[in-house]
Formats: structure tokens, sequence, C-alpha cells
């Protein structure tokens, strides 16, 4: 007797703290201390006043009709500014700053291959006529190299990665190349006098600069303009390929509006079951997508980053390709330095080439847009569901004055 009367007095207890509460979750809370914020919360969520009652079955179906869509949406759009930022940054990333950084190497590489070639033909400016300028002069691979990097500063100014000031350098930049290969040709021109050709020669090796060293930032010569700008745009893309303010703010956002919706189904379920004797496995099945949604973004979200840290070390790479300087050891030797240098920069062009078409991970872009699409629609049926399960009481109430 005394045992059924302490039970009584334990379930009575319980509903006036709250009032009577899932079997399931019972259970859970009596393996956690819930304190009144918890128990206020749960009140909320399935439909109870602070008395214990149940609220009104018309109110609370209207309020939840418009309330768990309102949500869903919600934590839709916070995950979906999240994914979408990254996937920007990205696309920008792969499609302008790549792009960008591959044609200055080439432009790079190919100016001092360039002038190899004209110390090869011409001599430097501290060394004899070599034998065979009067019968073929130049050659035909100086003025191809010379056009490879005017062509690769053109793709440049394409890309859409560089800002006005930037566009104003790579036309400097430009303008330096012609009066480079200027001199270069004046030096040609005068190949039977050694006083003429070494002062063309000198003056082009001013004009042009050294590929390596410190950068020389009071007079920056042609190199030394080519290689600030990738230095600025490798700034931009470590800034980029960073986490920013918006996606992990999104991000965080999101995760609670999902914890919210989360807890408000369960007391929607709750309720839909003890008011209207209802177990609603089909809100349930309409309410899942919106949180597998978070899912789906997430792992999108890690292959973005991923990309965008493959381009910022791709970015790194493309810094360190220079060519060896010219071999001190005779015509032979220097050809076949050039050869090797050329062999390597498009091994490293191709495999870059290979490499940045597969960083933008566009099968996690159609599925995540796919999976919002879903969600998307799933929610607005969540909202008819409940108007389908309390249609009657909601006519009563609206006939109701």
């Amino acid at each position: 007797m005394s045992r059924r009367l302490t039970r009584r007095l334990r379930e009575s207890s319980a509903r006036e703290a709250g009032g009577r509460v899932p079997r399931w979750f019972a259970r859970f809370g009596r393996r956690a201390t819930w304190g009144a914020p918890g128990r206020a919360l749960w009140r909320w969520s399935s439909g109870r006043t602070p008395s214990g009652d149940r609220r009104s079955t018309a109110q609370f179906l209207l309020g939840r009709m418009l309330l768990l869509p309102a949500v869903a949406f919600t934590v839709l759009a916070l995950a979906a500014t999240a994914y979408f930022d990254l996937q920007d940054r990205t696309e920008q990333l792969r499609d302008r700053y790549a792009p960008a950084l591959v044609e200055l190497t080439h432009a790079r590489v190919s100016l001092t291959l360039a002038q190899h070639e004209a110390e090869l033909r011409l001599g430097r400016g501290d060394h004899g006529l070599p034998a065979q300028i009067a019968l073929v002069g130049l050659g035909e691979r100086y003025p191809a190299l010379l056009t490879e990097a005017s062509q690769s500063l053109n793709n440049v100014a394409q890309t859409k990665a560089l800002r006005k000031a930037q566009e104003q350098e790579v036309r400097v930049i430009s303008g330096l190349v012609v009066a480079y290969d200027g001199w270069i040709n004046w030096a040609n021109s005068h190949y039977g006098s050694d006083v003429l050709r070494k002062s063309g020669m000198e003056y082009a090796a001013g004009v042009l600069g050294k590929d390596t060293g410190p950068i020389d930032a009071t007079a920056p010569a042609l190199l030394d303009r080519i290689r600030s700008l990738e230095k600025a745009l490798r700034a931009d893309v470590d800034d980029l390929s960073a986490w920013s303010a918006l996606p992990v703010g999104a991000a965080s956002a999101a995760l609670l509006a999902a914890l919210v919706f989360t807890f408000t189904v369960v007391g929607t379920l709750s309720f839909v079951r003890g008011q209207l004797r209802i177990r609603s496995s089909l809100l349930t099945v309409y309410a899942v997508p919106v949180l597998l949604v978070l899912v789906v973004l997430a792992f999108g979200a890690i292959g973005q980053h991923e990309a965008q840290r493959y381009v910022r070390d791709t970015a790194k790479s493309l810094g360190r390709i220079s060519v060896p300087p010219a071999s001190e050891g005779g015509i032979k030797n220097q050809i076949r330095s050039e050869i090797k240098a050329d062999n390597q920069i498009e091994d490293k062009e191709e495999l870059l080439a290979a490499n940045l078409r597969d960083t933008h991970p566009g099968a996690w872009t159609s599925a995540a847009g796919l999976a919002l699409a879903l969600a998307a629609a799933t929610t607005v049926a969540c909202g008819f569901t409940l108007f389908h399960y309390g249609r009657r009481h909601l006519a009563i109430h609206w006939r109701s004055p």
C-alpha cells in the first residue's frame, strides 16, 4: 500500500513539474538532470502550459504549421550561405587566381630563357661574339619565347583575378617586354661592333633584372615586377583559402537552429501523439531531410576547403619554379642546361594543369543543390501534414467567435 502511494505521489509531482512526457524521454530524463530551463523548454515544445495542461489543439497546430517550416528554412538558408560562400571562394581560386599565377610563372620563365638564348646567340656583355651570329642571328627560339611571355601576360589580364592597379602593372610589364626586346634587337643589329653589342646586352639585362634574389622595390626591373605581382596574388590566395567569419558564423548558427528544429519536432510529435492519438511517422520522414542536408553540406564543405588548400599549396610551388643560371662551361653545356630546364617546366605545367582540373568538387555542388531542394520540399510538406492533422480543429477554431 505504501509503495503504491509513493508511486502515485511521484507521478503527480512529475505532472505538476511539466506534464506527462513520452516514455523514451522520461527514461532519458531519469539519466540526466533537467533544470528549470530544460523543463520550460520541453513544456513549450510539447505544447503544455506551466501548470502541465495541454494547450488548445487548434492554436498549437496553427503555430507549429508556421514555426516548423520557418525554423527549417532558417537552417537551410544558414547552411546554404556557409556552403556556397566556400564554393564561391573555391571557384575564384580555381578559375581566376590559379590560372593567373600559372601564366605569370610562364611569363617569368619564358623571359629568363629568352635572356639565356640571347646571351647564347649574342654573347654576354663581357664575352666575345659567338661564331654563328653572322649566319643565324637570334634564331627562332628567342622570338618564340618572347611571344610566349607576351601571350602569358595577356592571359593574366583576362583572368579577372587582378585589381585595377594590378591590371595597370601588367600593362607596364608588357611595355617593358617591348623595351627589352628592342634592346636585344638593337644589339643584334650591331653585332659587328663589340662596344655597341655589349652595351645593348647590358641595357637589356638591366631592363629584365634577375629571376632570383631580393626584389628591388625602389627601381624594380621587369622580372622584379612580375615577382611582386606573384607575391600579391599569393597573399590573396592565402586570404581566400583561410576560414572567414561568414561561413564559420553561418555554420554555427545553422547547427544551433538545427537543434531548435529537432527539439520542436520531438515536442510536436509528443503533442500529436498525446492529443490526437496519432503516431506521425510521416512528419518524422519529412523532418529528417532537413537534418541530413547538414551532413551532405558538411562533407561538401570539407571538399571545398581541401580544394582551397591545394590551390594555396600550388601557388607556393609555382613561386619556387625558376630557371637555373646559364652554364659557364661552353655552348653545349648551356644548351643542355636550358633543354633540361624546359623539360622540367613542361612537366611541372602538365602536372599542375592535371591537378587544377580536379580542385573543384563539382559532384558535391550538384549533391548540395539536390539536397537543399529536397529538404525545402519536405519542409513545406511538414506544414501541410500538420494542417491535415488539425484541419477539423482549425475549422472549429476559425468559426468560433
